[in-house]
């Protein structure tokens, strides 16, 4: 179950390949957040000076499925 982001110009569009993460009790975020699993980038361990939330058991499941998907390997 993919993010359907509003597109005014194109209507009916969605984007399967990213995943909303609602903020919820115990997982950190203080509003509605996507995994963007389409873009796939390497960042040095430097430049991240923590973490904001935790995606939790479910969305990292649905977020690990959709990277196998797009990468051809197998979940």
């Amino acid at each position: 179950q993919g993010v359907k982001p509003d597109f005014p110009d194109l209507p009916g569009r969605e984007l399967a390949s990213e995943i909303t993460i609602e903020p919820r009790p115990g997982n950190g975020l203080r509003g509605q957040s996507a995994a963007q699993c389409q873009h796939v980038h390497s960042v040095a361990t430097t430049r991240i000076d923590g973490a904001l939330g935790n995606v939790g058991a479910v969305d990292l499941y649905r977020i690990r499925e959709i990277l196998a998907l797009l990468l051809d390997i197998d979940p």
